[in-house]
């Protein structure tokens, strides 16, 4: 008997014995992720950059300890972040090739036992893609091919190439290049014409679909061309980017990697200045010169001021909103509060606190400094700190001054009213327009331009500084004048009374007595300089030799800078000799940045004395409080893109 209760006890024991294997066995692995440390985690477990985060899912009787990840013979430790969830650990792939490779997860439970799952992972970069020509924002005539280079990243190539031409209102054809079988590793080019060819002022883009040798597939849009082909235009000068500002002595612009640029229209003398963030979706970067350098407005709400050499931040998220000299006019984003700010000292003047205001706030800014600004919420221009100027009924709109007289325009929804306010007082009614644009004065020199209604367009009106009215244009269709952020009312009138306008996608001067002359499209933004009217479309500075005043330009001509119809030869590369633009050294994986300061909240810090978009400057009416990091440390000043259009609450602003 003695016999079978042992024998029954050591069955019982082996029967316990296996359950509890059984039991710790069930040790168990899933949704296994990964990210690059901004990203979300992603179960393809493809990562761009230097880091991999892991995150994976794991259990097994009683917990589970450790769970360990290894990746080319680097093993780490993956650990909870809280007391449940997933485990996470980093490894730092700065020096792990590009492309697959094995990744082994292995996770113990208390009793020793262990599960083990094997994965890809893949580190990716993006192949480089750009045109490269023509170059982005350049000014084309003709109807050249476009060039595009796809450079994939070992051990990837670019397999197919396609590219869609397109403007604001038709297509214009597309084509594809594909990797010949037994290929050579290296770029797959694309190289067409638009087919249909563009219109002189269309804007042609590119979008471009890549399929990498691993099936991945990406788009990008590249671009923009500009097609001009007026013989009225000659090419001056020619820069890397789109041109956001110029006066007699530099160019300023942005090219399409965010590096702002200077160009010295004398010695021909290009140097880079800056690079800035991102533009989000929301908006475009902008800005103007300065005497000192630059005011830039970046797409991201902040702005940015540069001086001799060293950028700062005046705000995170605001607006800028007139430029001139030495004096900077800028608002909270909610346009609250605004502030006028002296560039070369940092002081932050309050000009306007109306907290929950649904009014505009918009400003003009004389060659002296005087500010004159205008809200829905008085019927009044007010000169800041002075005077105010008229009283009428509706909604005023920017106001404009050019050191002497002073102009503004009030809304009533259908109609806008203009009246010029002289040096001697007195008030004279311009007349009405039909509302649709409100940027519809200019000022200079004495002379006024402005827009009023036949009963069926808006005609282009000039009164001279004798008082003296003449109507420029008679067309079908409204005119109105070619202007431009932060020089609203500034650029359309000569020394001597001549108007630039628009109609119908034509740019046109204006003259007493005689046809307006016809100049070319509508493309860009022109203003007069020393005499002479200038245009700028895209990349390109061109002077108008005009039938009134065919003098041949000083500067050096540049019929070659105008892209010609003669694109290079050969389907697979651009021919030698043929304009190409070299990638910038960051974007290809294992070069250094190029050595530009970048514009963000560590390079360039804002003052303690400056305001931010919560409230009034901590030190209003002091001096800088601090230096910002230093820039480029260049003799030449650079300022940023024109084009941010600020929408809110259905405003109407110049």
């Amino acid at each position: 008997m003695r016999n079978f209760r042992n024998l029954m006890s050591v069955a019982l024991a082996s029967v316990l014995s296996l359950s509890a294997a059984a039991a710790r066995a069930e040790v168990a692995i899933w949704d296994v992720m990964a990210s690059d440390g901004d990203g979300e985690f992603d179960s393809r477990l493809v990562v761009q950059g230097d880091t991999l985060v892991l995150r994976v899912s794991a259990a097994g009787t009683g917990g589970v300890y450790p769970v360990e990840a290894e990746l080319e013979g680097v093993r780490i430790e993956l650990v909870r972040p809280g007391d449940e969830g997933p485990f996470e650990g980093t490894f730092d792939i700065s020096d792990l090739a590009y492309g697959p490779h094995r990744l082994t997860i292995r996770a113990y439970d208390l009793f020793g036992d262990a599960e083990t799952v094997e994965k890809t992972v893949e580190r990716y970069a993006e192949p480089l893609i750009r045109m490269t020509s023509p170059l982005p924002s350049s000014t084309v005539a003709g109807n050249p091919r476009v060039y595009i280079q796809c450079l994939g990243t070992a051990p990837y190539e670019c397999a197919q190439l396609c590219g869609y031409f397109r403007t604001q209102t038709r297509d214009l054809g597309s084509q594809c290049f594909a990797r010949q079988a037994g290929a050579p590793p290296g770029p797959l080019w694309f190289a067409a014409a638009p087919s249909p060819a563009p219109l002189p002022g269309e804007v042609v883009t590119v979008r471009v679909s890549v399929r990498l040798s691993n099936d991945r597939e990406l788009g990008r849009t590249l671009g923009p061309l500009y097609y001009e082909s007026s013989p009225k235009l000659v090419a001056l000068h020619s820069v890397p980017g789109a041109i956001l500002d110029f006066d007699a002595t530099r160019i300023l612009f942005l090219d399409h990697y965010q590096r702002l640029g200077v160009f010295d229209r004398a010695t021909q003398e290009m140097r880079w200045a800056a690079t800035l963030p991102p533009d989000p979706s929301t908006g475009s970067s902008y800005g103007a010169l300065t005497p000192y350098g630059a005011a830039v407005q970046s797409g991201t709400g902040r702005i940015f001021v540069w001086r001799d050499g060293v950028w700062r931040k005046i705000v995170t998220t605001g607006r800028l909103d007139a430029v001139s000299g030495d004096a900077l006019v800028w608002t909270t984003d909610d346009e609250d509060r605004a502030y006028a700010h002296t560039v070369s000292t940092g002081i932050n003047t309050p000009l306007w606190n109306r907290p929950g205001t649904v009014t505009p706030f918009q400003t003009d800014i004389s060659p002296s400094g005087d500010i004159y600004y205008a809200t829905y919420e008085e019927p009044w221009i007010r000169r800041f700190g002075v005077s105010r100027l008229g009283y009428h009924p509706g909604k005023l709109q920017r106001p404009i001054t050019d050191g002497t007289n002073v102009a503004g325009r009030w809304w009533n929804g259908s109609t806008s009213s203009s009246y010029l306010f002289t040096a001697d007082g007195e008030e004279v009614f311009l007349g009405d327009s039909i509302s649709g644009n409100s940027a519809g004065l200019l000022l200079h020199a004495g002379y006024a331009g402005f827009l009023r209604s036949d009963g069926a367009a808006n005609q282009v009106w000039l009164r001279t500084p004798e008082g003296e009215m003449y109507q420029l244009s008679d067309f079908a269709a409204s005119s109105l004048f070619d202007q431009q952020k932060l020089r609203v009312g500034h650029d359309g009138i000569s020394d001597d009374g001549e108007v630039l306008f628009l109609n119908g996608g034509k740019r046109y001067i204006g003259r007493p007595g005689v046809e307006p002359e016809e100049i070319g499209s509508a493309l860009g933004h022109a203003r007069w300089v020393d005499g002479n009217a200038l245009v700028t479309i895209g990349n390109t500075l061109f002077q108008v030799v005009s039938e009134a005043a065919p003098a041949a330009p000083s500067a050096e001509t540049g019929e070659a800078l105008l892209a010609g119809a003669a694109g290079p030869d050969g389907p697979d590369a651009p021919a030698a000799g043929e304009a190409q633009e070299p990638a910038p050294a960051a974007l290809l994986p294992g070069h250094e940045p190029d050595a530009l300061p970048v514009l963000d909240d560590a390079s360039a810090p804002q003052l303690a004395s400056d305001a931010s978009s919560g409230g009034l400057p901590a030190g209003v009416g002091c001096s800088a409080g601090r230096s910002a990091a230093p820039g480029s440390g260049l003799a030449a000043l650079a300022a940023a893109i024109a084009g941010l259009a600020v929408a809110r609450r259905g405003r109407r602003r110049a």
